[in-house]
């Protein structure tokens, strides 16, 4: 279990053979106790930022692409933004559903999904899934363009489901299909395609005989193959490809075949975007946010927090002028550090017959 704020600026605080804190005194902290805290943080931060890609610190992010927009902010993926990977950025189908895994913040949740009868429940039972028993639960989906063509792909078990799509509540004006369970425990993957009859259209699940049925995944995207990227410097950009985006003619815009950064830190596709249909999506890392409250955790994983201390120590015996004793804690650090690096960084490398 992951040490708290309080933990951590104690087990330091120990070492100093100084007063430890509570919960109750831990805002109010003086003098050294505060300094502690703040070497904790930089502490941390310092871990955090002596490598780009900690695994700890990695995050999955997505864009939904606009047609016509070439740029999009770092700032809108993360407040704690560190590092884009643009080596593995895709242009994958938009995905029209949302919360079509039932979870939010790791917990079941069917948030998104809209009650037309019985009680649907979010349910634990084949992970996180949309419970249903004599119930129906419907999404109204929106910005669909009329003749194209989409697929919903599911995954249900427990028990026989109805899949309905129409465009309007419960209905089934476009497709209707039946989601057969022969046996509980049976795990159904399927695939629905429809034409969309209108820009919105309503997503419907019914169970009607009395069982437990159990929705695991729903996603709904156009019929479109996904496209890989290929990253560009700003300064490989400009030379091929600034002039033709600049200027006011329709060759400009098309599928995005390359990604580049800009110096204003923002995501650049081209050529620009031609249809609003797809989703980017690549990795991320993030940096730390500055622990606050005494229960507040650290993202980095328990086994390393000793590292935590080590840094933290060093600032403290540097603060006391004690600089014998902050090299012991220097060297505590460095060497745990390396012990992180070789854990947690060190990747086999593999060769392949092409």
């Amino acid at each position: 279990m992951a040490s708290t704020y309080l933990q951590l600026t104690n087990e330091v605080l120990r070492d100093m053979n100084e007063v430890e804190l509570t919960s109750a005194t831990f805002a109010s902290s003086r003098g050294v106790q505060t300094t502690v805290k703040d070497y904790i943080n930089r502490a941390i931060s310092d871990i955090i930022n002596s490598d780009l890609n900690w695994p700890f610190t990695h995050a999955k992010g997505s864009i939904d692409v606009i047609a016509g927009k070439p740029l999009y902010s770092h700032a809108s993926i993360a407040s704690t933004l560190k590092y884009v990977d643009y080596d593995n950025m895709f242009l994958q189908p938009k995905n029209y559903i949302t919360n079509g895994t039932y979870e939010v913040d790791g917990s079941s949740s069917i948030t998104g999904w809209t009650t037309v009868s019985g009680t649907p429940a979010a349910s634990t039972k084949f992970g996180n899934t949309l419970l249903l028993t004599n119930a129906e639960a419907t999404q109204e989906v929106s910005d669909l363009i009329v003749g194209r063509s989409y697929i919903i792909l599911t995954q249900t078990s427990g028990a026989t489901l109805t899949l309905e799509v129409g465009t309007s509540s419960g209905a089934a004006q476009t497709t209707s299909k039946t989601l057969t369970i022969a046996s509980g425990n049976e795990v159904l993957l399927a695939e629905t395609s429809f034409t969309a009859t209108a820009t919105t259209h309503f997503v419907s699940f019914t169970e009607a005989s009395g069982n437990a049925a159990f929705v695991k995944l729903v996603e709904l995207s156009e019929n479109l193959i996904p496209i890989p990227l290929k990253y560009l410097s700003y300064e490989e950009y400009t030379e091929r490809f600034r002039e033709r985006d600049s200027k006011a003619d329709i060759d400009k815009f098309n599928d995005p075949e390359y990604v580049y950064t800009s110096y204003n830190d923002e995501i650049g596709l081209t050529p620009i975007p031609d249809t609003s249909n797809r989703t980017l999506e690549f990795d991320y890392y993030v940096t730390n946010t500055a622990l606050s409250a005494s229960t507040d955790t650290s993202i980095i994983p328990t086994r390393f927090e000793p590292v935590i201390v080590s840094r933290a120590k060093y600032y403290t015996y540097m603060f006391r002028s004690d600089t014998q004793t902050a090299q012991f804690a220097l060297k505590e650090y460095e060497d745990s550090l390396k012990r992180m690096r070789v854990e947690l960084l060190n990747r086999k490398d593999y060769m392949r017959a092409v």
